[in-house]
């Protein structure tokens, strides 16, 4: 969900702040985690048999039993990033204040850009070291409104400490004027928003099933009035906010065949999606004459949250003969047909990173590569009970960062296993799941190059010339840089998770 936040400038004396939230889609945590609270939760979208369908692969609601369900999972996330040592004269010099650019012509300029001197930084240079631990509640049914032909699927994944998170950051030397540390460009934040998918699908005939789904978030847009009367008491302010909340729904599609009873083939396209906020601040002065036709300054900037560029899957499963232990007088009542004694599949998920946004809704410089993601699972019957277990890869779509920017990202390994049962409690069956997930950071270590396609920027010209002398700048000579990620980084962790899942009874 895009948010708005008004903030007053500190020069004007009168200012109107518009904010528009422009599309606002993200599938949040279920890319990164798959479905956690459901069996073979990371190959879903060859093998999910509930309500996790109905996000991953509508096209398979219907060979899902009718069920509602409430799950609770909890993630921790290691994640480190160490920074290599920096060199000797390096650093951005005091000086710098004193400088101006000696042009070709002999005349002088401004600086353009404006590094902060190094022992001015507000936070210093660190390494990273994120810690967090985030619980959700997962919800979802299944309900068939006419036998498999059409089917409805709801599933919801709700973070549990807010209902979403925005922590922006640059990428490049541009984070010294505000962190100034190296952040995890696909974690952090996008493990905070809620998702929340809703899907119809029916079996066209008994070899072909189509789904069509939305993932629904809100978006909000803002415009707020803001008159500040006095630049130098910024504790004073008038303000008139107009809000509007609005939900917005990201498309996806899938279908199903089986050519043999024994084989099912499935496809999915997942348009692409991000949580948006546009905003342009109109800033006002008390006594200033503005270009012709305006009556302010304008200020335009975009925020993104979650980008998650388009992805095509493809998927496969095979199985066995049904089980014939459905549990007594639950399988003579239950409509659903049931379970195979073993299930094994496996799915390729192509996203196209390649057309990325970052926080600040900036295409990175060199280029992000599409990627395949890969997932092999399987499950069993034990009587009533089942038992699965996955295995997945994602690489990294981040090239080596050798120059200007510093995104950082790891190839993840990840595996899951889970256990369910019926139980009967006050008469009545019900089913309940347990659930372990892992995931390893792949360690990664990159080092900075002249040779790079866009090297790291030298924040202070080498022509720097005293602005009351005009002699020389001392120590401005080579590369001086507050980018952090300068001379190279490494990074690593992992997250682990566990949660629960209770069915209701049919």
């Amino acid at each position: 969900m895009p948010h708005k936040v008004c903030v007053a400038t500190p020069f004007a004396l009168a200012s109107a702040l518009l904010l528009q939230a422009g599309a606002a889609r993200a599938s949040g945590a279920l890319e990164i985690t798959g479905a956690p609270t459901s069996a073979n939760g990371l190959n879903a979208r060859a093998l999910a048999r509930g309500p996790e369908a109905a996000f991953f692969n509508p096209a398979l609601l219907p060979f899902a039993p009718a069920t509602t369900q409430a799950g609770f999972f909890v993630l921790v996330t290691r994640g480190d990033i160490t920074l290599a040592p920096r060199p000797p004269g390096v650093d951005v010099p005091e000086s710098v204040y004193d400088g101006q650019i000696r042009n070709p012509d002999g005349s002088t300029s401004r600086l353009t850009h404006r590094p902060l001197p190094g022992s001015k930084l507000p936070s210093p240079r660190d390494d990273t070291r994120d810690r967090q631990i985030n619980s959700y509640a997962t919800l979802g049914f299944v309900r068939p409104l006419y036998e498999d032909r059409l089917v409805l699927g709801f599933y919801a994944l709700l973070p549990l400490r807010s209902f979403q998170e925005q922590r922006a950051f640059f990428a490049d030397e541009r984070a010294q004027y505000f962190s100034n540390r190296l952040e995890f460009e696909l974690l952090g934040d996008r493990l905070s928003v809620t998702s929340l998918a809703v899907s119809m699908a029916g079996r066209i005939t008994r070899w072909l099933s189509v789904g069509a789904g939305v993932d629904v978030t809100i978006g909000t847009s803002a415009r707020t009035a803001v008159h500040v009367p006095d630049a130098s008491d910024q504790r004073t302010a008038l303000i008139n906010p107009d809000v509007e909340v609005e939900s917005v729904f990201a498309p996806y599609f899938a279908f199903a065949t089986s050519p043999a009873p024994w084989l099912r083939l499935s496809a999915t396209l997942h348009l692409a999606s991000a949580s948006d906020t546009d905003g342009e601040n109109r800033i006002r002065f008390w006594n200033t004459t503005y270009p012709e036709g305006e009556t302010s300054v304008p200020q335009a900037y975009r925020l993104t949250l979650g980008h998650q560029p388009t992805r095509v899957g493809v998927g496969a499963s095979v199985m066995g003969p049904p089980s014939e232990d459905r549990g007594g007088e639950r399988a003579a009542r239950s409509k659903s047909p049931a379970p195979p004694v073993w299930e094994i599949g496996a799915h390729a998920l192509l996203t196209r990173w390649s057309e990325y946004r970052d926080r600040h809704a900036e295409t990175p410089p060199d280029p992000w590569s599409s990627t395949v993601s890969v997932g092999l699972g399987g499950a069993v019957v034990l009587g009533s009970r089942r038992v699965s277990a996955d295995v997945a890869f994602t690489p990294s779509p981040v090239p080596d960062q050798t120059g200007r920017t510093n995104y950082v990202d790891n190839a993840r390994l990840a595996a899951s296993a889970s256990f369910e049962t019926p139980v009967s409690l006050f008469g009545a069956d019900f089913g309940v799941g347990a659930f372990l997930h892992g995931q390893l950071l792949v360690p990664r270590e990159v080092s900075k190059s002249p040779s790079a396609r866009n090297p790291v920027f030298d924040e202070v010209p080498d022509n720097l010339v005293d602005i009351v002398s005009g002699e020389p700048l001392d120590g401005v000579e080579g590369l001086q840089t507050n980018n952090p990620g300068y001379p190279g980084f490494s990074s690593g962790g992992w997250l682990a998770g566990a949660g629960f899942v209770l069915r209701l009874p049919e």
